[in-house]
């Protein structure tokens, strides 16, 4: 029973190991997962999905050590409890979408993966019977032993990927000024939007592009969590022709609805780059962005100066 028991704990120190790498793989989805409850900043989303990795992950070593068995069970517990009861509030309040417990590896469900951590905690009992590993070094020396390698996990993790905003700092994109403000004129593909008149984010973007649409999630849940117009945000894709290509342009993975434009306009505005997003003002663009460096005060200050 005793090995028994030690073969359990150590399958579950390598589920809690495999989560956190899962996560750190798709930690663009992950993050804005967790940014699309409006609770946290953006910045802060970026920070909170790499605190969890790095826990997930230090438990998972500490359970396949087997040593300091009552403090690591009791890390194991309480961590479980914390994910199942957000999970909980996720189902009451109405969301199916994949929680990411397990990555892109596998899309559960909030109610699914509650499941799955009440047969983990029972998991988690039963593997507090196995014996310790008979190693009893001193407290110099076992302080530096556990500390020095959750150091080490929480530094590579924050090495292999950066937050956004420790990487990307504010930039200015290369566009096709001349072609965008022909765009906007009278006789333009984008007149009809009133750029050229009080303030404007305009997104370009590209269906299929999986960092398109994850921009316009950022951006809709920066609107979302500021109380601002969303209306004030401008949605552009191309419009391909179908007499040149049968391909149709699917729109539905956006957020929001999207003002398509010629392809060409497209492409010339933004020189092929997406997606690309400005803040124009009156006609002109006063700052430009891509998918990284999404500046959530940035936006909400330029937006909510354009109300007053």
């Amino acid at each position: 029973m005793r090995i028994a028991a030690l073969v359990v704990r150590i399958l579950l120190g390598a589920l809690f190991i495999v989560s956190a790498i899962a996560k750190l793989v798709g930690i663009d989805d992950f993050e804005i997962y967790i940014f699309t409850y409006n609770v946290l900043p953006l910045t802060w989303s970026f920070l909170m999905a790499r605190l969890v990795i790095v826990a997930e992950m230090i438990v998972g070593l500490l359970l396949i050590s087997n040593c300091f068995h009552r403090v690591v069970n009791w890390c194991a517990t309480l961590m479980l409890l914390g994910f199942t009861v957000f999970l909980a509030v996720a189902a009451l309040i109405g969301r199916t979408d994949s929680c990411h417990c397990m990555g892109a590896i596998m899309e559960i469900n909030p109610l699914q993966s509650m499941i799955k951590n009440v047969v983990l905690l029972f998991l988690l009992l039963v593997a507090g019977g196995a014996k310790p590993f008979p190693w009893h070094p001193r407290r110099k020396v076992w302080v530096p032993a556990v500390l020095l390698p959750c150091i080490g996990v929480c530094v590579t993790v924050f090495i292999l990927s950066a937050p956004d905003n420790w990487m990307f700092g504010p930039s200015e994109e290369v566009f096709n000024e001349e072609r965008l403000d022909s765009a906007i004129g009278p006789e333009g593909d984008l007149h009809d939007l009133g750029l050229d008149n009080g303030r404007h984010v305009v997104a370009f973007l590209t269906p299929g592009c999986h960092f398109c649409k994850m921009a316009d999630e950022k951006l809709t849940h920066i609107c979302r969590r500021n109380d601002l117009d969303s209306a004030a945000i401008v949605y552009l894709t191309p419009r391909i022709d179908s007499t040149i290509t049968p391909l149709t342009i699917d729109t539905s993975r956006f957020v929001r609805p999207c003002y398509m434009i010629d392809n060409m306009t497209h492409a010339h505005i933004t020189y092929g780059q997406r997606p690309l997003i400005f803040l124009m003002e009156n006609g002109q663009v006063v700052s430009t962005c891509h998918y990284r460096n999404i500046d959530e005060h940035q936006i909400v200050e330029f937006l909510q100066q354009s109300s007053k």
